[in-house]
């Protein structure tokens, strides 16, 4: 008997031991007993859960409707070779200039966007973006004056991917021309006194060709038109101070000098990193315009299309000056664009570009050089250009004489000399604020003047302290 309860208490034992291990073994998960074993190795989800995705990417842009639309398809050919997906954004002019640096500044922009030139340095400045290699995508083949734009302590901080020569746009019923437009102030001045009241005469006599005297003949105004400019001759935009730049230097009364020996009133540039120790000079007799300021009158921000290009089409405005991209898209017939390379120096256009920069917050730096490598490629370039007149920045599509065309001289590749120009430009910007005021009639010539004075000094300080070091 003892024998057979010690045999019934050991089956017990066994089956109640049996029990517990079942109900244990039942209630636990499989992997939480692998992640419980240190020895374990876990493993990859099976092939059937998908490939892990990449990143995606925001990209912010501020472009006009019919490029936006261009981008999105090239966007789109870059996500299906790649399969990196990439939202697009088109901003205001508002939204880029405002709610941009306030986005970078809280590190909620998106991972790339489109900037002017001028903005890249700045940005870098404030840590908002990251250095970008210049070679990735061709971009060491820029213009030197370009290059100069994006580079700031060693590094290269933006990737330049549109030119924008500002160009002179007309109206070919009323101004009419053989020779070309007048390429300096004296030819302008001509143009303008043969077409003031009382003098329609003159200027229906006028031969198509005259004598070479050193000095283009004026256009020649057609029957159709009375014989006479409108009563507004030039328009711009009135917030683009560059535009107003450039039209002083188109018609002569403001152009650098390559020169050594001061003159006045002048303001002067020292070319920073050139085997010589060259200075631009920017001479300006803006003073000669005084009699015909009333016939330039800027297009206000608030204008509507019929007030800006229309007015143009109509012969109520004979020239306006404009960046090449609005002038490709907008101009018809019966208007004509002057190409940026065909005044004659010392005549001249400003040029402005843009280019792509990456912001310092962003977490798909690697898929972000990938798309703005793809973008910003010299075929790419070639189908922007081809398909919507915008000028690339490879310096191959100006080498030759018919791109020559597109770009005023100091602008040009292989014009190392002159690449101090637009960095010689800062001062002048601030001074075409002033400029802008006095030819609206806000500002006295005297002040005008002061201000050109200032800055004179300003870089003459400038100078002196660079020469010291």
């Amino acid at each position: 008997m003892p024998q057979f309860k010690k045999t019934l208490v050991t089956i017990m034992m066994v089956f109640v031991s049996l029990l517990l291990l079942f109900q244990f073994s039942g209630s636990v998960p499989q992997q939480a007993e692998q992640d419980a074993s240190p020895e374990t190795v876990v493993k990859p989800l099976p092939d059937s859960a998908g490939p892990k995705p990449m990143k995606q990417l925001k990209v912010a842009v501020q472009l006009p409707p019919m490029s936006f639309i261009q981008l999105r398809r090239l966007n789109q050919m870059f996500m299906d070779e790649t399969g990196i997906f990439v939202e697009l954004e088109n901003s205001s002019a508002e939204q880029a200039e405002e709610e941009w640096p306030k986005a970078m500044q809280m590190e909620q922009s998106a991972d790339i966007l489109l900037l002017d030139s001028e903005s890249v340095i700045p940005y870098a400045r404030k840590g908002w973006i990251l250095p970008l290699d210049p070679s990735m995508s061709g971009g060491d083949a820029v213009p030197a004056w370009l290059s100069d734009r994006v580079r700031w302590n060693g590094y290269a901080w933006g990737m330049p991917v549109q030119l924008d020569p500002y160009v002179l746009v007309w109206n070919k019923n009323i101004v009419k021309s053989a020779s070309g437009l007048p390429s300096d102030w004296s030819g302008w001045k001509r143009l303008f006194d043969e077409n003031a009241p009382g003098m329609a005469g003159e200027a229906e006599e006028a031969p198509d060709n005259l004598p070479s005297s050193g000095i283009i003949p004026p256009p020649v105004i057609s029957p159709e038109a009375g014989k006479r400019l409108p009563q507004q001759w030039f328009a711009w935009h009135a917030e683009d101070h560059r535009a107003l730049l450039s039209l002083f230097w188109r018609l002569g009364l403001l152009h650098p000098e390559f020169a050594a020996a001061p003159r006045s009133p002048e303001w002067a540039g020292r070319q920073a990193d050139g085997a010589e120790a060259s200075e631009v000079r920017w001479k300006q007799t803006l003073s000669e315009l005084e009699p015909y300021r009333g016939h330039f009158q800027p297009w206000t921000a608030e204008s509507s299309h019929m007030d800006t290009w229309e007015k143009l089409k109509a012969g109520e405005i004979a020239f306006a000056i404009v960046p090449y991209s609005e002038a490709a898209l907008e101009a018809s017939a019966p208007l004509a664009i002057e190409p940026a390379g065909e005044a004659s120096p010392p005549a001249g256009q400003w040029v402005t570009s843009r280019s792509y920069v990456l912001a310092s917050h962003t977490e798909g730096e690697q898929e972000a050089m990938r798309w703005i490598a793809y973008m910003t490629q010299w075929s790419v370039q070639q189908e922007w250009f081809e398909t919507l007149s915008v000028l690339p920045v490879h310096e191959q599509a100006y080498l030759s004489t018919s791109g020559e065309r597109l770009l005023p001289e100091p602008f040009r590749p292989k014009q190392e000399g002159k690449r101090h120009v637009y960095r010689a430009a800062e001062g002048l910007e601030q001074w075409s604020g002033a400029a802008s005021s006095w030819m609206a009639g806000k500002l006295a010539a005297k002040q005008l003047d002061l201000e050109w004075a200032r800055l004179i000094n300003i870089e003459s300080e400038h100078r002196t302290t660079i020469n010291r070091q």
